[in-house]
């Protein structure tokens, strides 16, 4: 009978023992998976409905974790006045995504020192990025922001407007007088067809790309190589402007404000098929591949005399000093530079940012891509040019695209860019020097 109970008792510890096995766990442990209590992250961000994807994503890898997005527009002013409201409200945002100058925000102790969480986030030890990567949001030892895309940019092309006029898809190798001949011969006012989109983006992106390219100023904004003062002011540069202004005065391959008014503003959207070039990122590229009545296509920007450059940005993205949930809103930051989300950012038409061989094998998977020139997307990797900015003092006061947007399209003179930039040069001197006082003390 001992025997038998014996038996019996051995059997059914044998079936505990295997149908624990095949459930993945053990009757001895009895440790249980942590729970994690579900947290909101505030992310102020002037992002569209596009996002939404990304967030899904990662709430699909931290399942507590919600992202809820605040709308502000992107500028400093509205951001800011924000981030005081919800903290005064009791409800403090956690990340923002940043416009205008870093450094106001950090001398209002607005921003988390991101360095700390980076320094012990063993994701990123194994993760290549392009050198000097932090370093327009890095200040002072403390990491401010990090990028939170690789924004590049091209010359979007109407394929079928240059065809109607007899003109081939230019090579990539083409130069800035091609850009220009081109523009004249694909213009014929009595169809209401330009060379040029009426685009304030040509002021803001072809125009310093080209000082640039030509040898005029070593960085984009005009700056020089220190970053520290504007060459607006001198000759080449002032030569640079009258070339794009000559597009509107002399060539008539692009309108002017006041034109294009005339003609129903027809001329400033290049998706309505009547302009042959334009500037487009990722804010435009995913518009087009759903809402372009036309063959449309890319190029790199135009050779220059020196060099032939591409046009980034880099969005900032920081976590807020307020932040109630700061390990949180790390996660999210560290979330962007998976290679799920890096591939998400390349079908938006955004650079990755990670150096990897299957993000780059993945450009010719990219739906956005398909039956487009690849090479140029793939030539933004190299000659890189990152607009500066976000740690330069008073950077957001300096009013260069305003400034030039008057003189190319309204006829401001361009005399009076020569004291502006002046009194920006001492002033952002004299705040350089303020910094340095605060950091004495």
């Amino acid at each position: 009978m001992n025997n038998r109970r014996y038996v019996i008792g051995s059997l059914l510890l044998t079936l505990v023992l295997v149908l624990g096995a095949c459930s993945g766990r053990t009757p001895e442990s009895s440790a249980k998976t942590p729970e994690h209590a579900p947290v909101t992250l505030r992310l102020l961000t002037w992002a569209d409905d596009r996002y939404r994807q990304l967030y899904e994503m990662f709430h699909e890898k931290y399942p507590w974790i919600t992202i809820e997005p605040v709308k502000v527009e992107a500028n400093e002013k509205d951001i800011t006045a924000t981030i005081k409201a919800l903290q005064k409200a009791g409800t403090p945002a956690d990340l923002a995504w940043i416009d205008g100058d870093l450094l106001a925000y950090e001398q209002q102790g607005l921003l988390e020192n991101l360095k700390p969480y980076m320094d012990k986030d063993t994701s990123f030890q194994d993760k290549v990025l392009p050198d000097g990567y932090f370093d327009t949001m890095d200040f002072r030892g403390r990491r401010l922001a990090v990028p939170f895309v690789d924004v590049p940019m091209w010359i979007v092309v109407n394929k079928d407007l240059l065809a109607k006029h007899g003109v081939e898809m230019p090579p990539n190798s083409w130069t800035f007088d091609d850009f220009r001949s081109i523009a004249k011969q694909v213009t014929d006012p009595a169809l209401g067809e330009y060379g040029l989109t009426t685009s304030n983006e040509f002021v803001m992106r072809l125009l310093p790309l080209k000082a640039a390219a030509d040898g005029h100023a070593p960085n984009l904004a005009y700056l020089n190589e220190s970053m520290t003062q504007s060459l607006l002011n001198t000759p080449a540069v002032l030569d640079d402007i009258r070339w794009l202004t000559e597009f509107v005065t002399e060539d008539g391959s692009m309108l002017s404000w006041s034109k294009a008014k005339e003609q129903h503003d027809v001329a400033r959207s290049f998706l309505n098929g009547k302009t042959a070039f334009e500037v487009g990122g990722d804010w435009l590229l995913p518009r087009l591949q759903k809402e372009a009545q036309f063959n449309w296509d890319i190029l790199p920007f135009p050779r220059g005399k020196q060099n032939q450059y591409s046009f980034h940005i880099y969005g900032p993205l920081a976590m807020l000093s307020g932040s109630q949930h700061k390990e949180e809103a790390y996660e999210w930051i560290s979330f962007q530079f998976e290679l799920e989300a890096q591939k998400w950012k390349i079908d938006e038409g955004a650079n990755a940012s990670v150096i990897d061989p299957e993000l780059t094998d993945y450009i010719d998977m990219a739906p956005i891509w398909q039956g487009r020139n690849i090479e140029a997307v793939k030539m933004t990797k190299d000659n890189v040019l990152v607009l500066p900015g976000a740690t330069i003092p008073g950077f957001s006061e300096y009013n260069w695209v305003n400034m030039i947007n008057e003189i190319v399209f309204n006829g401001y003179d361009i005399k009076h860019l020569i004291p502006e930039t002046e009194a920006w040069n001492k002033k952002t001197l004299q705040l350089r020097e303020q910094w340095k006082q605060q950091a004495v003390k």
